[in-house]
């Protein structure tokens, strides 16, 4: 069950300003305006015999007729389509077209049905296929038969498998080489690969299925549609910046300039006395439709009923790609519920946050459905955005309402900043040196540490404990008689003295092996962990378990040796199967849940922004964390994940040097056979002093310290020295020496340079602010 509320939220919003003016943004003019359309086929099927065809209609192979009222096409086997043709006006190419379709019967989810557009003859025309199993990430598909070969241009899912005896209505507008899918009302697919045929005929076609089709529509389309870089699919602008993996930017409610440097903008949702959504005071659907494709809008609503109205304006305005936040739980569950590709977020309003509050934080964030939470600055400190992090919870502070203030919640290390003032961050990120990190990523130790020990052995974790990781990921099996042990392989070949499949052998004979000797003659007799052996081991220490589930069914027995050591706020889990981890959300939707996966990169920008999206959807849709091999993500599908609030775990790096180009994308959650390559690394670097006030031709030496560990606080003195930016003429910077020039005031910056992953790094601390006197 669903915890459906936290007794720290509240019905405080983020600003209580209602006013934005989006000064720069350009109205589009909506593909769904007013217009006058021809109607060029509208068949209900009502009048037709049973057996029949409408006129001038054709079965152009397999089965098709009109059964009770409905078209019916069957097809028993992938190699058997059924195809029905209707003709349309040769003058006429751009048109919308659409239809209920209902599953009776398929041969498995994999079968589909479809609807035919610009038909030219049996072995060409394009198509808008939908599979039975919609939930599959191409469940849905635009494709080309071209020549009697398949050509699949773009593919996308829906969040639900379509039911059987259940109607979708589906619909395509085609115009030009544009096109574009929907499953009630809802924009699925946008493509501008419609180039082979200007116009044709229309049809429907099935493969392994029994599907019935009504109420068909075919009406003319003279309006253009927007440019397929408007598709949906982007990255909002940002401010340039040094800073490695920097906060994304939200403009408060309360701001009103220039919003072209933020990413987001927040929009608290109300209702007016006629019953409309307004948005910051104007129109939901004004304000959404001139934000499209240039911010992502992060809807606040902290009334309850306003789900179908947001889901309207959505479809409304083609508005695929947002936010919608809450300190209410139950109001993110709702609209989620309506549509689950709504990315949510959990408003945190308590006067606090202590110990308590924050192991249940991260419960409430994931039980709801959502990735990220909103805290106001006052209450964040490091050690409290890491620990959320290393739960897969993003942060977004609130605050950054001066330039130190935003240079303080940049050092939290925060995934956003939602501010009134956002020419603060723009001045901020410019003020950082190249390669600066403002703290070391998370870090998982993949098996333990298999470069040092052997591979999923308690000494192999003790160890990854000892180099500072994050996180100590594991893989389960379980044994003959119903035990979960730890190990990666189905057999216990490879990393033990025995042989034979885990799942036939007693935990009794699994534990009589040496899951050691074959590492090193030190490690003989290290015994193969059973998972409660590992849970036991870090119960109530610092550290974050990754538990990989690598067998099937193994979910509810998981959830309960978790839940028997009482160690919910220390374990987070995933697996290559999507299906295990919805399984695994509805045995224990309070802890985060990744699905792994490998995919090859797309060529072309857009298409690596189509990917990102589709990704990115489909991770929100699942509820899970999207933890791709590192060779399957690229910088602008970080950038992507970064800025819609989104954490991951990256798996395995075993080479620096992708390691290190990794980071520099911005990938956050590295997984390594190498977790001694970080454990060196300060992690933050800490000024003694925020404000000094010196004399002119006076001086002041400035050493810092660095934090090394988030587990034991231990801070250390490093060799740094000091910059300004720009040249004011108010000091001048030798090493370490502030020296007074002139009266006025000057930032100066602390900055520490190391190695890592055998690369240059930069560590710059807090800014200094100097006064200079006369």
């Amino acid at each position: 069950m669903k915890r459906k509320s936290f007794k720290r939220f509240g019905s405080m919003v983020v600003s209580s300003a209602l006013a934005l003016s989006l000064i720069n943004f350009q109205p589009q003019m909506s593909v769904h305006a007013e217009q006058d359309h021809m109607e060029l086929l509208n068949e209900t099927f009502d009048s037709i015999s049973n057996g029949e065809l409408p006129d001038s209609w054709e079965v152009v192979v397999g089965n098709g007729e009109v059964q009770d009222g409905k078209l019916v096409l069957s097809s028993p086997a992938t190699a058997s389509p059924s195809v029905v043709k209707a003709p349309i006006d040769p003058e006429y190419g751009d048109y919308t077209m659409e239809a209920d379709v209902t599953f009776l019967s398929s041969v498995n989810d994999a079968r589909w049905a479809s609807i035919m557009f610009r038909i030219q003859d049996a072995n060409n025309y394009y198509q808008f296929a939908a599979r039975k199993g919609t939930s599959a990430l191409n469940g849905l598909e635009f494709a080309k038969r071209l020549n009697n070969a398949w050509a699949v241009a773009q593919t996308n899912f829906y969040p639900v498998n379509f039911e059987y005896n259940k109607s979708y209505r589906l619909k395509v507008v085609v115009s030009g080489n544009r096109v574009q899918q929907f499953v009630n009302n809802e924009l699925v697919i946008d493509t501008a690969d419609a180039t082979e045929w200007v116009n044709g005929d229309v049809g429907f076609q099935v493969s392994g299925s029994t599907v019935q089709f009504d109420n068909v529509q075919v009406t003319t389309y003279d309006q253009a549609l927007p440019p397929i870089e408007d598709s949906g699919a982007f990255l909002p602008v940002e401010p340039e910046t040094n800073i490695i993996n920097p906060p994304t930017i939200i403009t408060g409610a309360g701001y009103t300039g220039d919003a072209s440097q933020s990413a987001s903008s927040l929009l608290v949702v109300e209702r007016n006395a006629d019953g409309e959504l307004t948005a910051n005071g104007l129109s939901l659907n004004d304000q959404l439709q001139q934000m499209k494709n240039k911010k992502i809008p992060v809807l606040q609503v902290e009334q309850a009923g306003y789900g179908e109205q947001i889901i309207q304006s959505l479809n409304a305005t083609q508005t695929t790609d947002v936010h919608v936040v809450s300190s209410n739980a139950a109001i993110v569950e709702e609209i989620k519920s309506l549509n689950p590709k709504i990315r949510g977020g959990l408003v945190y309003t308590g006067n606090s946050l202590n110990k308590n509050d924050l192991r249940e934080l991260p419960f409430q964030v994931h039980s709801s459905e959502s990735k990220v939470v909103l805290i106001p600055q006052k209450l964040l400190t490091k050690e409290i955005v890491h620990y959320l992090h290393n739960r897969m919870v993003a942060v977004w502070g609130i605050g950054a309402d001066s330039l130190n203030s935003t240079h303080e919640l940049i050092h939290l290390g925060v995934d956003g900043m939602i501010t009134d003032y956002p020419e603060y961050a723009t001045e901020a990120f410019s003020q950082y040196p190249e390669n600066t990190i403002v703290q070391r990523p998370m870090v998982a130790a993949h098996r333990g540490v298999p470069s040092l020990a052997p591979e999923n052995t308690m000494v192999g974790y003790r160890l990854a404990y000892d180099l500072e990781a994050d996180m100590i990921e594991t893989d389960l099996h379980e044994t003959k008689d119903g035990h979960i042990i730890v190990m990666h392989d189905t057999t216990v070949n490879r990393t033990t003295n025995g042989t034979g499949a885990v799942a036939n052998l007693t935990l009794d004979e699994i534990k009589q092996l040496d899951a050691g000797i074959k590492f090193g003659e030190e490690f003989a007799g290290e015994p193969v962990p059973t998972f409660k052996e590992f849970l036991q081991e870090f119960k109530g220490k610092d550290v974050v378990l990754l538990v990989e589930l690598k067998a099937a069914g193994m979910e509810e027995k998981v959830n309960e040796e978790i839940l028997a050591e009482g160690m919910l706020d220390q374990v987070v889990v995933q697996n290559f199967s999507l299906d295990s981890m919805k399984i695994f959300n509805q045995l224990q939707p309070n802890l985060a849940t990744g699905y792994l996966f490998s995919a090859a990169v797309p060529g072309s920008l857009q298409a690596k922004l189509d990917n990102a999206k589709k990704l990115v959807d489909y991770g929100t849709s699942a509820n899970v964390t999207l933890n791709a091999s590192y060779g399957s993500v690229y910088e602008e599908f970080l950038t992507y994940m970064r800025q819609r609030g989104m954490l991951s775990m990256h798996w395995t790096f075993r080479e620096e040097d992708p390691f290190a180009d990794k980071l520099k994308e911005g990938l956050i959650g590295p997984i390594t056979d190498y977790m001694q390559w970080l454990t060196e690394s300060p992690i933050s670097l800490e000024s003694p002093i925020k404000k000094a006030n010196l004399k002119v031709g006076k001086s002041r030496n400035i050493q810092a310290k660095a934090f090394l560990s988030y587990r034991t606080g231990e801070k250390v003195n490093i060799e740094t020295e000091l910059y300004t930016v720009g040249d004011n003429g108010v000091v001048r910077i030798e090493g370490n020496e502030i020296i007074a020039l002139a009266p006025g005031t000057a930032q100066v910056f602390v900055k520490h340079t190391f190695t890592m992953l055998g690369q240059e790094w930069n560590l710059v601390s807090e800014p200094i602010e100097v006064r200079v006197s006369e």
